[in-house]
């Protein structure tokens, strides 16, 4: 009973507290109700009685807290469960509500310099000020200060102006002035009936003020504009209603402070509840769900009590956690101070006592510093030459890079160790990431994680000066790390922290495995974080997330989004009816594939530099394949790459499926995809017998494993003992095996196989770098834009000379071979070597040279010139074009490829939104006038058959392969 009668007072007020914050909420709907009645009037009276219901709960507050003995620590305190507790909040809306943003975090965590919950603010100055203020007033100093308190309420009320900075009740100005009237009326002696005269005359002034205000404001303005005037906690008669009220039964609303354990926490709690404007707002979206008035306030008062409730169940949790973790033991050993030190001497006390527990904690704060400092590099350097922009990434990247840092800590007990290898492996993956950003416009993604295999091969792309520089400094770190590891060992981990250590690593990178999973918790706290993984541009999110993060955005990977309509009886309809256009193509036809010889050939980075604007050249590099072109069927490859991608190029004309039907975060189908799927239709399986040939490294894009999978029964490669690559010729200072090389093998090939064939050609001559290759290069003098390097343009314009050479020797070889042998020959991409404007010039950096060109044998067996849809095409089209130049039949699968060569535009990445492997854009389309045409603008027959194409590359690649039980891929 005696609990009964403390709690109920003061749970009135705190109840009022709690229904003044909530229902008067401008987001619902009777709030918007503005007609000049009674009832408008009985709504204000309302809006008034609670707030002054409110305001007597701050004076109980202050009152609470002044009766309380100054102790710097317990304000300290105070402070640290604030920032626990909305930072509780925080977590709470993220877990249960999926809800996250980083601004929310940085207020919780900086509660007073954001100003965000000005209440909890004032009552952890007020904690500290009021006991000390208690102290120094007498009763009678308490009526003076009261009257000097409440001078800027009544200028406020009377002139209408916010002279102090009270913002209408919501500022830590108006709940410090508010909570010291209270801790100064708590100390009045106040005749009764002079009380209740005061109280009377304000209640009767604040009553007649209140109703009126509505019909005044309706006369003046004809609207509601100004009719909550006087419905403020500002207004002087009902700040002094609330004190004259409050100094009549001060003893039973404080009287709650006898069976509260902690007080001051639980007062805390609910200023940090009662403040949040998300969780505000979130009650308020609860109330509308209400039939009615009655239900919407029955919703609050729910609300409410459950609010209060959990305010007095943190302050136990808290205290439970503390000595779980023996918190407060550490935290009062560093800030304790004897009460009869002055504020001074206890304010140097503390500052004393953290300084020392810093100074202990130096490794990790080191530690923490150079994370930070390498975070801040990384981002700087990926082109974002401002320091200090976008601190979510900044922050996210420099904990990233410390869990490294005790991960590796953990593991081997070593602080310098730890802390210098973490340091030289982040300023390799710095400098690893300049390298390729600079070569490809992009950063490193976890496709080309694959490539480490092949180390050597990597490392012949890196200037040896940067080499020589990393080894010197490596040996320096290895130098360091022993010394400081023999004369200073620093901080040792005890078993269970380097367990935590290790297991926060795990989870920390493990989550970037959900980061892109619609709706998923990671999703949102990454989104929440300002994480924009720019898929379409990865070189945009290494710029602003800094390239760990962009990384690990390219780990979580969807392959395609599941098109409309798709079904089992969707892909049967499609069967049938490709069934029926390959038979309506066939009937005209008279060859089959499986007895021609193709060849395929991807022409590492080959463009004519003349197409790039702004760049001319002395001669023309290439004129012999320019010949060539006018002979045969050729014309403009779009690219879905600039710089880079000819894993993609060659996956295309492959499989003639299309990049920009991926999903965004599949870049690299050869790492990311085919390794993974038992079925990879492609062209390869239209002959008996298929080759393929690569100068260079079989690991690279995974080739090696993927070759296999598409059919192919020969790989020959560098370093292959079976099948070797013979007549090995490097030009002049080029590290690559030349295309005389590429071809040379190709021919063997040709005469050490005498039946039909297909042959994949990947050469490697003309890859970057482009520095310093070969003699002779002024021939191709060049004229270019700024920020274009002449120099490497001329490098790269002789290499394709050269190739241009090899090209024409080749194809007087197969012109001697009297078998039907045709070659469809085409640049990947550009090289990445100008700097112009991929928003203004980006159809032209990706345009490419290639050419079909079919031998006099193949001509004899019905091979021709084709010359329609050939001005501009993409990979896509080449298996379709190559049948239909050879005359040969189609499968269901070809003959929709055939369709899709004649009836649509060429299609790729937008070139317009990236500089290179424009990862997942939505396709761009190029007519035979090389004009970019939209969607909007294809006719329905067109529309239904890019959709029926989207199905079966959905179909074949992730969803449930309907087609592999028909004929369509056969």
């Amino acid at each position: 009973m005696k609990h009964v009668r403390a709690w109920w007072p003061f749970s009135l007020l705190v109840f009022g507290w709690g229904i003044n914050t909530i229902i008067w909420s401008p987001q619902l709907p009777y709030i918007k109700y503005a007609h000049n009645d009674l009832a408008m009037v009985g709504n204000q009276l309302l809006h008034s009685g609670t707030i002054v219901l409110f305001l007597i709960a701050l004076l109980a507050v202050g009152a609470v807290l002044a009766r309380q003995s100054f102790r710097l620590t317990r304000t300290i305190k105070l402070w640290l469960y604030t920032l626990l507790t909305a930072s509780g909040v925080v977590l709470v809306d993220w877990l249960v509500f999926n809800q996250f943003n980083y601004h929310r975090l940085y207020n919780a965590l900086l509660p007073i310099s954001r100003n965000v919950a000005p209440l909890a603010t004032a009552v952890i100055i007020a904690s500290g000020l009021l006991p000390w203020l208690r102290t120094k007033v007498n009763r009678s100093g308490a009526l003076v200060g009261i009257t000097l308190l409440v001078l800027p309420f009544a200028a406020t009320s009377l002139f209408n102006q916010d002279m102090f900075g009270l913002l209408k009740g919501n500022s830590v100005t108006f709940y410090l002035l508010t909570l010291t009237i209270g801790a100064l009326a708590d100390q009045l002696n106040t005749n009764r009936r002079t009380t209740i005269k005061w109280l009377s005359a304000a209640l009767v002034v604040n009553i007649l003020l209140v109703a009126i205000m509505p019909d005044a404001a309706f006369r003046t303005h004809a609207a509601m504009l100004t009719a909550g005037r006087f419905t403020t906690p500002t207004f002087l008669p009902t700040v002094i209603i609330a004190v004259c009220a409050f100094t009549l039964f001060a003893k039973q609303l404080t009287r709650f402070t006898t069976v509260v354990s902690h007080p001051s926490y639980f007062l805390t709690g609910l200023a940090v509840l009662f403040s949040d404007p998300v969780a505000i707002s979130r009650a308020v979206n609860l109330t509308k769900g209400a039939p009615n008035l009655i239900g919407q306030v029955a919703v609050i008062l729910v609300l409410v009590i459950l609010g209060i409730v959990i305010a007095a169940v943190l302050p136990s949790f808290a205290n439970w956690l503390q000595s779980r973790w023996q918190l407060s033991e550490r935290i009062d050993h560093c800030l304790t101070t004897t009460t009869n030190q002055s504020v001074d001497q206890q304010l140097m006390t503390v500052g004393r006592r953290v300084a020392t527990v810093i100074w202990h904690r130096w490794p990790s704060l080191l530690a923490f510093l150079v994370a930070y400092v390498l975070a801040d590099l990384s981002i700087y350097y990926m082109g974002n030459h401002t320091f200090f922009v976008k601190q979510s990434m900044l922050w996210l990247t420099a904990f990233l890079i410390f869990v490294t840092f005790k991960a590796l800590q953990a593991l081997t007990n070593r602080y310098w160790l730890s802390l210098l290898v973490t340091g030289m492996s982040n300023v390799i993956w710095i400098i690893a990431n300049i390298q390729k950003m600079n070569l490809r416009n992009e950063p490193i993604l976890p496709s080309e994680l694959a490539m480490i295999d092949d180390l050597d091969s990597l490392l012949k792309m890196i200037d040896y000066h940067l080499l020589i520089y990393s080894g010197i400094a490596i040996v320096v770190v290895i130098v360091a790390i022993i010394a400081l590891e023999h004369y200073n060992r620093a901080q040792r981990l005890t078993w269970p922290w380097r367990l935590f250590w290790l297991v926060l690593a795990i989870c920390a990178f493990g989550s970037s495995a959900f980061w892109n999973h619609h709706g998923s918790r990671m999703q949102t706290i990454m989104t929440g974080l300002d994480d924009q993984p720019h898929f379409i541009h990865q070189a945009v999110g290494a710029k602003q997330n800094g390239p760990t993060v962009q990384f690990l955005n390219n780990v979580d990977i969807t392959v395609m989004t599941r098109p409309h309509g798709y079904s089992k009886a969707t892909m049967d309809r499609i069967s049938r009816e490709y069934n029926q256009t390959a038979r309506q193509i066939n009937a005209t036809r008279t060859n089959q594939l499986k007895d021609q010889t193709i060849i395929f050939n991807l022409s590492e980075s080959f463009a004519n530099p003349d197409r790039v604007p702004g760049v001319t050249l002395k001669a023309n590099p290439i004129p012999k394949i320019d010949h060539i072109k006018k002979q045969t069927t050729s014309g403009i490859m779009i690219s879905s790459g600039y710089g880079g991608g000819t894993a993609d190029m060659e996956y295309m004309t492959l499989t003639g499926f299309a990049m920009c039907n991926f999903a965004q975060t599949l870049s690299t189908p050869y790492t990311q995809l085919v390794p993974y799927l038992k079925h990879n239709p492609t062209i390869v399986q239209s002959f008996k017998y298929a080759a393929a040939i690569h100068p260079y490294s079989k690991k690279f894009y995974d080739r090696g494993t993927d070759y296999p999978k598409f059919g192919f029964k020969k790989f020959s490669y560098l370093g292959s003992k079976q099948y070797p690559i013979r007549h090995q010729k490097k030009i002049d200072r080029n590290t690559y095996m030349s295309d005389q090389t590429a071809y040379a093998n190709t021919l063997d090939q040709l005469k050490s196989h005498h039946g039909a064939q297909f042959i994949n050609l990947v050469t490697m001559q003309n890859h970057l770098p482009y520095n310093n290759l070969y003699n002779g290069i002024n021939r191709f003098h060049a004229t270019v834009g700024d920020g274009t390097d002449p120099a490497q343009v001329e490098n790269y314009a002789m290499g394709i000379h050269y190739t241009d050479a090899a090209v024409e020797h080749f194809i007087k070889e197969i012109n001697k071979i009297n078998r039907p042998i045709t070659l469809v020959f085409y640049g990947d991409h550009l090289p990445g070597i100008y700097r112009n404007s991929m928003k203004k010039d980006g159809l032209k950096l990706h345009e490419t040279d290639y050419f079909i060109y079919s031998n006099p044998a193949a001509q004899r067996q019905g091979a021709r010139k084709l010359t329609r849809s050939t001005h501009y095409v993409g990979p896509n089209d080449f298996i379709a074009m190559a049948a239909e130049q050879t005359n040969s039949r189609v499968t269901p699968y070809q003959a929709m490829l055939t369709r899709l060569y004649h009836e649509l535009p060429a299609y790729a990445l937008s070139p317009q939104q990236n500089g290179t492997n424009s990862f997942n854009s939505a396709p761009e389309y190029v007519n035979q006038q090389g004009k970019v045409v939209n969607y909007s603008s294809f006719t329905k027959k067109q529309k239904k058959l890019w959709h029926d194409y989207q199905l079966v590359q959905y179909d074949i690649t992730a969803g449930h392969h309907y087609l592999l039980k028909t004929d369509m891929m056969k």
